[in-house]
């Protein structure tokens, strides 16, 4: 009787470890938020963005270009997990990439709308992934795994994400709960938000507002200016 408690037991320490994680989750950004909004003028000032296009608001997180980053073509599209459009938007550049990814450079930048909880945190989970050089991989798990963390508790989604990527779930825990982390989702959010950045997805061309396109031959019109292949 007393064996089969104690295995009952051992059996939930991982459920009782992700919900005391996902807890500290839950308060970080929370207070991560707040300190920002209360020390704006300070965060300003001491902030020390990553290089960006003209045209663009400073970005303080690192950039992780998918394609060619020497192209002269740049496209920048603010995005949010969340977002069913992006969504859309990510497999139609998905399907662009198997053909035409060496001709230009991607950089998403993260927007959560609203600052949404779950979109911050979905984040800054794609950023400590991108730390063991897997951005895009859980990018593309994030988009199409919803269901997974839009939920009480999204670092139990986040932990299996990066369990099936194989990362070093120690650091990846790490990173996940980064205050710094968290703050610069946090400060990028509204730096977009003050230079005028309402919804998602918001695309720009080398700097220039560029309409989302629907699907992958509309995109290759808008870059290259023909029809391409079909």
């Amino acid at each position: 009787m007393s064996k089969k408690k104690d295995n009952t037991k051992k059996q939930s320490n991982p459920v009782i470890w992700f919900g005391a994680t996902g807890i500290l989750l839950v308060v970080a950004l929370a207070v991560v938020y707040w300190a920002y909004t209360e020390n704006e003028a300070q965060v300003q000032a001491t902030a020390a963005p990553s290089a960006s296009e003209s045209g663009l608001p400073a970005y303080n997180l690192p950039n992780w270009i998918k394609g060619d980053p020497d192209s002269e073509l740049r496209l920048v599209v603010f995005s949010d997990f969340g977002c069913i459009h992006c969504a859309r938007f990510h497999t139609v550049i998905d399907e662009f990439f198997e053909e035409y990814g060496e001709l230009f450079g991607y950089e998403m930048r993260h927007f959560p709308l609203g600052n949404n909880f779950h979109s911050r945190a979905a984040a800054v989970a794609s950023i400590a992934a991108g730390k063991q050089g897997k951005f895009w991989e859980m990018v593309n798990l994030l988009y199409y795994n919803t269901d997974r963390w839009r939920v009480e508790n999204p670092l139990e989604g986040f932990f299996g994400m990066a369990q099936f990527l194989e990362l070093d779930l120690e650091q990846f825990e790490r990173d996940v709960l980064d205050e710094d982390t968290m703050y610069n989702v946090v400060r990028a959010h509204l730096g977009a938000q003050e230079f005028g950045i309402r919804a998602t997805p918001t695309a720009y061309l080398n700097g220039e507002p560029f309409q989302v396109p629907q699907n992958p031959q509309m995109l290759y019109r808008a870059l290259f200016g023909d029809d391409g292949e079909s």
